[in-house]
């Protein structure tokens, strides 16, 4: 139960309507599994992408061949996890590409409740390509507290110099909850394929969420909604060692939950409730997002926070990525990359338009509490139904993540429906200024005559994307002019 909190003058901003996300190459990843929702992650390395879903792993390189897929659990032939044991019910995975110990990281949870059995399942690359030898690990994940024994559910999946993180809400195999527990990773044992040790913290409540922290002189915090206009910013001093855990509230702008989004067939999705999706941290700064209802409003957005870490936590700034009329924003994911862009996926749908994925961002120098025009990534042919009629379950994450090769370019992941069940997208994109069209860094004379030699014609100026040079794509233009 998230408490009440009392109300605050603080503002969430807007879309500003300048041009900033521009997408580059997209390709299909992982299509539908026998398990729904996919909760697609992705991790970008040095030449290749890992992906994983429900319950499948595959990798690609960076123009959309596909390498390698594979079932994760004992379905497989074999499964990706069963030389080390994983039986028959792998979840929520996750992946990410660590630059500090330069591989690609992939956890599944496992739970096997009559035989109360609880995993954490992982597996390191030995180099920076996904080809070849991968260092497998399944470590037992029950807790006892209280005379009861507790399985792993939801978890985030994060990393710093120092370690490797995993979140996961705790439920008891009779019934009841015991919070959230951290489990810390010593890196050093995995990255030989050597014995793996690591810490286990208890924590009050449910949904911590960990944190991506790509800069050495950044440790790794946790996240969680703890009241309607409230975060809790969480810590951990040496997580190898004594790993003690502390928190702070910090105070964002109002909101409430919503659960339900609209589509144009069938009876909607199922969209979360409210917790926080990913954690990206740079420069002392804390940056993520979560799907909330604005207060007075009917529909669900996507909402993201700047948090000040260096310190007592301090809120920056927060925007929301509202679409006006009745559409919905959800599942959102962040990243930001080594210049200061922000770049910002997640769902759109209404009731008279099927999902779509989307991108926005914001360069440093944008006015505070906004993010950029949205621009499509991917559609889907059509909505997600069943005979049941019951929300369709969406999600229950996507995954953003920043190219460690030019420290600059975001990829993607997250899923469309087609006629045959979801299907998971990759898509990376920049954010910039597309308006400059001679590439010297500020949209001027120059640009705007670029534009009007490809008037009437599809080109480079069809900053809107409508397939030609036109009227539309001056005034996007003059919303970036210097």
């Amino acid at each position: 139960t998230i408490p009440r909190d009392a109300p605050n003058d603080l503002v969430a901003g807007e879309l500003n309507g300048r041009l900033r996300a521009e997408p580059l190459v997209a390709f299909p990843g992982v299509d539908q599994s026998p398990w729904r929702p996919p909760d697609p992650s992705i991790g970008a390395g040095p030449g290749h992408v890992v992906t994983v879903v429900n319950m499948e792993l595959a990798w690609f390189t960076k123009d959309g061949t596909k390498e390698f897929q594979q079932r994760m659990d004992s379905t497989g032939e074999p499964g990706f996890f069963e030389d080390v044991g994983a039986g028959g019910f792998t979840f929520d995975p996750k992946c990410f590409y660590d630059p500090f110990a330069q591989r690609y990281v992939v956890l599944a949870l496992e739970v096997y409740r009559d035989t109360g059995e609880s995993w954490m399942t992982f597996a390191v690359s030995d180099d920076d390509d996904p080809n070849g030898t991968w260092y497998k690990y399944r470590t037992w994940s029950v807790v006892e507290t209280g005379g009861d024994e507790y399985w792993n559910d939801y978890p985030g999946f994060g990393f710093d110099e120092r370690a490797w993180y995993i979140t996961s809400n705790m439920f008891g195999f009779d019934g009841g909850a015991a919070g959230t527990l951290i489990r810390s990773i010593d890196k050093t044992g995995p990255m030989s394929g050597s014995t793996v040790t690591f810490n286990d913290v208890l924590v009050n409540n449910f949904s911590w969420q960990v944190g991506h922290a790509t800069d050495a002189d950044d440790d790794v915090r946790f996240v969680r909604r703890s009241g309607d206009a409230s975060l809790r910013i969480g810590q951990l001093d040496d997580p190898l060692g004594a790993a003690a855990f502390s928190s702070t509230s910090v105070d964002v702008p109002q909101s409430g939950l919503r659960s339900d989004a609209p589509t144009a067939t069938g009876p909607g999705l199922w969209v979360l409730d409210g917790r926080m999706m990913n954690v990206f941290i740079r420069n002392d700064r804390l940056w993520t997002c979560h799907a909330i209802q604005p207060p007075g409003q009917s529909n669900v957005v996507g909402r993201w926070y700047e948090i000040e870490i260096d310190g007592n936590p301090e809120l920056v700034q927060a925007g929301d990525i509202d679409l006006g009329g009745n559409a919905f924003t959800f599942f959102p994911a962040v990243a930001v990359n080594d210049f200061g862009a922000v770049g910002v996926v997640y769902g759109h749908s209404s009731g008279s338009m099927n999902p779509t994925l989307e991108a926005v961002g914001r360069l440093p120098e944008d006015p505070l509490g906004t993010m950029s025009a949205p621009v499509v990534l991917a559609e889907s042919e059509t909505s997600p139904d069943d005979e049941t009629g019951n929300l369709q379950r969406w999600g229950d994450y996507f995954d953003c993540t920043v190219d460690p090769v030019d420290g600059r370019t975001f990829w993607m992941t997250g899923q469309t429906q087609t006629a045959d069940g979801w299907q998971t997208q990759i898509v990376s994109f920049v954010i910039s200024l597309p308006a400059d069209l001679n590439g010297d860094g500020v949209v001027d004379g120059a640009d705007l005559g670029l534009l009007l030699n490809d008037w009437g014609l599809p080109g480079p100026g069809d900053l809107n994307g409508n397939g030609v040079v036109d009227g539309g794509d001056i005034g996007l233009m003059l919303t970036e002019w210097n």
